[in-house]
């Protein structure tokens, strides 16, 4: 691969530094650590580096992705130092690597490879968050391994949006994409997946729709996941709210994408309750919060439903809820789950 390891920069290099670099060089690293809530573009990072090195015909034997949720550091170490088949390369894929390296033998193991990688192995390591403490993740910063997966905010959003319509053959203005962002948030995946279903509305009616024909589908998408969780959030309501978490755990989302979107949205529900309670129109608190009225409609249903009180309770049980499916050994299903029904207790004060 021809890559040395140079002494770290104070700031850790993000998604643009990677894509000048290593993927428009080929220059590829032993290690990489994503680390990030950017899972659209952790992956897409993954399957350029896989069709660069190992290629589709590669893939077969010498791509390997593994689940840190379900196996052991020893598990991943023992494959990297394994000899690729049939080729020069062999590339790893750990996503959730945090999952597995709950003990000091784990971490330290990891980082006696890191100090010193197989030449014929990419091990990729994927994880929402990196404890830049922890001595193995310090060895990935100085290695020069390490790389920032926040997801873009403010105009750099916008302009993914408007970038990822276009791909789509969807002219989307401006305020269409800023709707789309105060509603789904940052997350690209969501984002992703909406500007497809409009894509896909446009071409089914024949042609590009209007600006305010988007916005109107925009904002009358039932199926806004973020959104979903939360919409039925009450007292006595938990088999509604349950029957969304096994829908959208069907679509492929897991425990660990909803569960800061739950937090997300009831942290913004209860600032709009609070700041309504104070007198505030919605215009005041958009305008203060930089927030889109519009999103506001989507927070109305959980505030009436919990209730004031029930709101401020629902924030401390989101952000445990987050809490333990970093701790916790209980299963990320079972404490979402656990959550839920927390979350729709009939003895909850209004």
């Amino acid at each position: 691969m021809g890559y040395r390891s140079s002494k770290s920069s104070s700031s850790v290099p993000g998604f643009q530094e990677l894509v000048s670099k290593d993927l428009k060089t080929g220059n590829y690293r032993p290690i990489y650590l994503f680390a990030g809530d950017d899972p659209l573009r952790m992956s897409g990072v993954v399957e350029k580096i896989r069709k660069d090195t190992i290629g589709d015909a590669g893939s077969a034997f010498n791509f390997h992705k593994l689940h840190g949720d379900q196996i052991g550091v020893e598990r991943i170490i023992q494959q990297a130092m394994a000899l690729p088949m049939m080729g020069n390369l062999q590339l790893i894929w750990v996503k959730n690597a945090d999952l597995c390296l709950g003990t000091q033998d784990s971490q330290a193991a990891l980082e006696k490879y890191i100090l010193n990688p197989v030449k014929e192995t990419i091990l990729i390591l994927t994880t929402g968050k990196a404890d830049k403490r922890l001595k193995w993740v310090k060895s990935c910063v100085s290695g020069g391994y390490f790389f920032d997966f926040s997801p873009p905010k403010g105009e750099d959003l916008l302009q993914w949006v408007k970038k990822a319509a276009d791909r789509e053959g969807l002219e989307l203005g401006r305020q269409e994409a800023e709707i789309l962002c105060d509603l789904v948030g940052n997350d690209l995946l969501g984002l992703k997946n909406e500007i497809s279903k409009l894509a896909l509305f446009a071409d089914q009616r024949g042609g590009n729709l209007s600006a305010q024909e988007l916005s109107r589908i925009i904002m009358d998408q039932a199926e806004l996941q973020g959104f979903d969780i939360t919409n039925d959030l009450e007292p006595g309501k938990s088999r509604e709210v349950l029957k969304t978490w096994f829908r959208l755990a069907e679509w492929g989302k897991t425990a660990y994408e909803i569960s800061p979107l739950m937090v997300s949205r009831i942290r913004k529900g209860s600032m709009l309750s609070s700041c309504r309670g104070q007198g505030m129109s919605d215009k005041e608190i958009a305008s203060l919060t930089g927030a889109s009225p519009w999103g506001f409609r989507f927070l109305d249903p959980m505030i009436r439903g919990l209730g004031s009180k029930g709101i401020k309770k629902a924030m401390k049980t989101s952000l445990e809820c987050d809490r333990k499916l970093k701790s916790s050994p209980m299963g990320p299903d079972i404490i979402i789950e656990k959550t839920i029904m927390e979350l729709c207790r009939k003895n909850n004060n209004r």
